[in-house]
């Protein structure tokens, strides 16, 4: 059968639009895909944009971070140490080998001047008491026959019966007579005192710090039994450089701590003793303690003598001063924002004190910066806490010493707040 002809060109009409149609649904659906894909890279490109813009960082202190300039008293200073000694003790020995024996304190106990604290029992005294004894009897005997004789030879001459020479022998024999029996008394008078020696008194009033011998134990000659300090009269042995002992005056005031973060006690300077140490070069002083102190004996004591005191218009935290080649400067806070202020530092005799004075640069009332380690940025932005309590700020660096309400004020005031 013949196609016609006219069929086969509508066919490829036909085919030619639905080919065409479809080509340009591919190219219109292409060139929107393109745009979309376009503006989403454009819209991208403006987030990151702003995200990767460069923010100010603001320094946020707490009030610790803070200090005030102004007027203050500046002690100069000197650290010392030593142990405690009682100037007034006694250590009280056996004089005579024996057994300790009727012993009535310890260690411990307080005990009066003149008070019995023990005896010692020594066979050998008695024995020698007992040998006393009996010379003297024996020479008493002697001196009664030589009187008598005496006298009859003294009658007897009176009457012419003797001659001269025969009294002066009997005289002779009878001083010979009373010199053994004086020496004899003696030696008794010597025993007894020995004897009196076994009894153990108290030179002092005062505290037994230390018994060495037990009641019932043997004591040696010359061998310390107790050992007693009078409480009241507590002091510290410090040794003081040699170059500093002109810096010294009987009087300076020192404050003593028996530990880290203990109680403080005062001390006044009492002695200079006038030598000096061969190998350590030192002098040894003394400070007296208060009477009442409850500080023990033996302790060891550290702290500051107060040598002397100025007063300084201008002064701030030593910790807040840094040093570069220029010089000194140190961090304030001005219309809120962190400012270096170079300064000038007055001169000051006491390296340990946590506050030094301020010569030139630096106006009463200023807020100072106490920061540690890392500094601000010159113009930097600073947000200062409203009587906050003081809290850790380790990304500035750490801390300084507290500081007072007013100075957190004055910090405020700096800032416009």
């Amino acid at each position: 059968m013949q196609i016609k002809r006219w069929m086969v060109v509508s066919g490829v009409a036909a085919l030619v639009v639905v080919v065409g149609g479809y080509a340009g649904f591919k190219a219109f659906a292409g060139g929107g895909t393109g745009a979309q894909a376009k503006a989403q890279g454009k819209g991208d490109g403006g987030a990151a944009g702003k995200d990767g813009k460069k923010q100010e960082i603001v320094l946020t202190l707490a009030p610790v971070d803070l200090a005030t300039a102004g007027p203050a008293t500046l002690v100069q200073s000197l650290a010392v140490a030593g142990t405690v000694d009682a100037a007034r003790q006694a250590v009280v020995r056996s004089r005579h080998a024996g057994f300790l024996s009727h012993v009535s304190k310890r260690a411990g106990d307080r005990v009066q001047m003149g008070e019995r604290l023990g005896v010692v029992d020594s066979d050998e005294l008695r024995l020698r008491i007992a040998e006393r004894e009996a010379s003297l009897k024996q020479a008493q005997a002697a001196l009664t026959v030589a009187e008598s004789n005496r006298a009859q030879q003294r009658s007897l001459a009176d009457r012419g019966f003797i001659s001269k020479a025969a009294l002066d022998s009997t005289e002779s024999g009878y001083v010979s007579a009373r010199s053994a029996y004086d020496a004899a008394k003696t030696q008794m008078d010597i025993a007894k005192a020995a004897l009196a020696e076994t009894a153990l008194t108290s030179p002092i009033s005062g505290i037994i710090a230390k018994r060495t011998v037990e009641p019932g134990e043997r004591v040696g000659a010359e061998m310390p039994v107790f050992t007693i300090l009078d409480p009241a009269s507590l002091e510290v042995i410090v040794p003081v450089a040699a170059e500093r002992v002109a810096e010294l005056k009987i009087g300076q005031k020192a404050s003593f701590q028996l530990d880290a973060g203990g109680a403080a006690v005062d001390g006044a300077l009492t002695r200079i003793i006038p030598t000096t140490g061969s190998a350590a070069r030192t002098v040894e002083t003394r400070f007296a303690l208060p009477a009442n102190t409850t500080v023990p004996a033996g302790a060891f004591l550290s702290g500051q003598l107060r040598l002397a005191q100025s007063a300084a218009p201008i002064t701030v935290p030593r910790v807040a001063v840094k040093t570069d080649v220029n010089g000194s400067y140190l961090w304030v806070v001005a219309d809120g924002k962190a400012q270096k202020k170079r300064i000038k530092l007055a001169p000051s005799a006491d390296d340990n004190n946590p506050l030094v004075p301020v010569a030139e640069g630096l106006a009463a009332g200023a807020a100072v910066l106490t920061l540690r380690g890392t500094e601000p940025n010159e113009g930097q932005a600073v947000a200062l806490p409203a009587a906050a309590p003081a809290v850790p700020v380790a990304a500035t660096g750490g801390t300084a010493g507290a500081v007072s309400a007013a100075a957190a004020a004055g910090a405020a005031a700096a800032t416009g707040k």
